[in-house]
């Protein structure tokens, strides 16, 4: 039986598959080259947080399990806040709609996360009550 964080994982990359084609069949939605940056770059923040809250999943305590997934969530804004500011600095052009388009991604792999959180707690809350 493949484990939550492998399911996951695979769904994340189905979604992005998704996502790129989506955006192959659209290239005029935002700037081509950028936007499947962001998309790369998202896959990976949320490939990092699967890893990193499976990797330390029976080894922290609840509380140190909450600090890691909200420090977690930071990071995610604070470097998607980087990534915008670096197409700021470096395009200048279609500022409003990369962003609007980032904004969107940033949702979808959003919810595609607290699907994967949802789900985390739902196994721990089966694991303790057996």
């Amino acid at each position: 039986m493949k484990s939550l964080g492998t399911k996951y994982i695979l769904r994340l990359a189905a979604v992005t598959i998704a996502l790129i084609v989506i955006l192959i069949k659209f290239p005029d939605i935002a700037p081509f080259g950028w936007t499947i940056g962001a998309i790369i770059f998202l896959f990976l923040c949320e490939l990092a947080n699967i890893l990193i809250t499976e990797r330390k999943r029976d080894t922290i305590s609840a509380r140190q399990s909450v600090n890691l997934v909200l420090g977690l969530k930071v990071g995610k804004i604070l470097l998607s806040l980087l990534f915008l500011l670096i197409y700021w600095i470096t395009v200048r052009m279609e500022i409003k709609r990369f962003s609007l388009v980032f904004l969107t991604l940033y949702l979808i792999y959003l919810v595609f996360d607290t699907f994967y959180l949802m789900s985390k707690e739902k196994e721990i809350k089966r694991k303790n009550y057996k």
